[in-house]
Parts: structure tokens; C-alpha cells; sequence
């Protein structure tokens, strides 16, 4: 078996509780150490107190890995053992309440970019759409209800946001997250996963991923890839969005 390093491995070493209770428990008992080959009543301390003090932080290490720290407050909202210290409360990993924060704000975002259409048309490459910006098995022709057109919807900025968590680190601000999601939603899964959004916020550079949104402003047209103002803007509404997660 191969082993590998988390993605996220820098920000859990930075920030989990798990590993802070560790390291002040081998603090202690380096002490405990120590004191072994010094005069104990020096510090007033007696030596025992330090082996008991690394034996309760190395019990509170193991639900600090496990516990959902969600529902315990003095954990302060990570799970995984990413527990968090000093991080605004908006940066999630993938917690329930923090994907759907994630997706409501995805939804509220994509929606008036997309529009939304109950009869089939041809976007701007010539894809057949209908409802809200979906392409797959669609074509002229086709029509569907608001209802029909709503659930499709959310259910496919659900999966979107599912697609791609592996291609970003868990620690991320939920502005940031929604606006992958929806460039995402725009581009493809596969297309996010591959590009330089996902690179380079997977190596820790969160602002360069957001300026990366800006490269992907073309469309296809006519066999060239050309630049689309819609997209533009689109594009620099979700860096706005990204960039204000980083600064919360």
C-alpha cells in the first residue's frame, strides 16, 4: 500500500486541535522527562502532574479526529480532525451544514447567470439547453415545467459540488467553494478538476485560483475558441465572489 499525504495536509497541520493537543502532550511529557534528572521542587510542580497532564491531552487528541465538530462548539466547526484556530467561522470542509451553505449560495449565485428556459434553445456554442443552463440529453424541441426545471436544478449544483470537492482542499471559504461550483457547473467537472483552479488552490495559492477563473471567458464558436463578454463578467462576478471569501 502506497502512502500519501492528505491534499490538505498543510492546513491540518497548521490548524487541528488533534494536532496541537498532540504536540503540547509530548511537550509534557518531555517535562515529565526532565524532571527525572532534576530537582522536581525547583518549579513547585511535582513530576507525576506533567505524566498525567500528556496522558488527558493524548486522550482528548482521539475525539478531536472524530468528533463532528459542528454540534461541539468548543471545537469550533471542522470535522476530520481539522479543527480550526483563528479561521473565520465561513471556512468549511465538508460538513453537512457547510456543503449546504456552500449549495445555497451556489444556487443564488448560477441561477441569474444561467436564466432559466422552459423550451429548448441553442446557448452560445450551439448546444441544445433547456431549464436552468442543462445540456445533457437535451434537444430542440424539448420543453419542461418551472417545478420540473427547479429540481433538475438543484439536484445537478448538488452533484456539481460533490464532482469537485476532490479537486480542492476542504478548508475553504464558503464564498470560494460556491464560486468553483458554479464555474464548474459552467465548464464541467472534468474541465475544473484538470484546470488551474483546481492546481493551484490544491497547492495553497486560494487568491491564484480565484484570479484563474479569469482564463476561462471563450467560448467555441464557429471551431475557435473566442472570447464571450457574458462569460467575462461571469467570470469576474466569481472571482469577486472567491476573493471575498479569502478576505472574510
Amino acid at each position: 500500500m502506497k502512502l500519501r499525504l492528505l491534499s490538505n495536509w498543510q492546513s491540518i497541520l497548521r490548524y487541528a486541535w488533534s494536532i496541537w493537543l498532540m504536540l503540547a502532550c509530548a511537550v509534557l511529557i518531555l517535562c515529565s522527562v526532565a524532571l527525572m534528572f532534576l530537582d522536581a521542587r525547583m518549579l513547585g510542580i511535582p513530576a507525576p502532574v506533567f505524566a498525567l497532564l500528556a496522558g488527558l491531552l493524548a486522550v482528548l487528541a482521539i475525539p478531536a479526529r472524530v468528533i463532528f465538530q459542528e454540534k461541539v462548539e468548543a471545537f469550533l466547526v471542522e470535522e476530520d480532525g481539522a479543527m480550526r484556530i483563528g479561521l473565520p467561522r465561513s471556512w468549511f470542509g465538508r460538513g453537512a451544514t457547510g456543503a449546504a451553505a456552500v449549495i445555497a449560495l451556489a444556487v443564488s449565485f448560477i441561477e441569474p447567470w444561467e436564466g432559466t428556459r422552459l423550451k429548448a434553445y441553442l446557448d452560445i456554442a450551439g448546444i441544445p439547453t433547456i431549464c436552468t443552463g442543462h445540456t445533457e440529453g437535451v434537444e430542440l424541441g424539448d420543453t419542461a415545467t418551472a417545478a420540473e426545471c427547479r429540481e433538475m436544478f438543484m439536484a445537478e449544483v448538488v452533484a456539481f459540488e460533490a464532482r469537485i470537492r476532490p479537486c480542492l482542499p476542504e478548508l475553504l471559504p464558503e464564498q470560494s467553494r460556491a464560486a468553483f461550483v458554479s464555474a464548474a457547473y459552467n465548464i464541467g467537472a472534468g474541465a475544473f478538476c484538470g484546470s488551474s483552479m483546481s492546481r493551484r488552490a490544491l497547492a495553497g495559492d486560494l487568491a491564484g485560483a480565484c484570479d484563474a477563473l479569469l482564463m476561462w471567458n471563450k467560448a467555441r464558436m464557429k471551431g475557435r475558441l473566442q472570447p464571450v463578454r457574458g462569460l467575462t463578467r461571469r467570470r469576474e462576478a466569481e472571482r469577486d465572489l472567491c476573493l471575498q471569501g479569502l478576505a472574510a
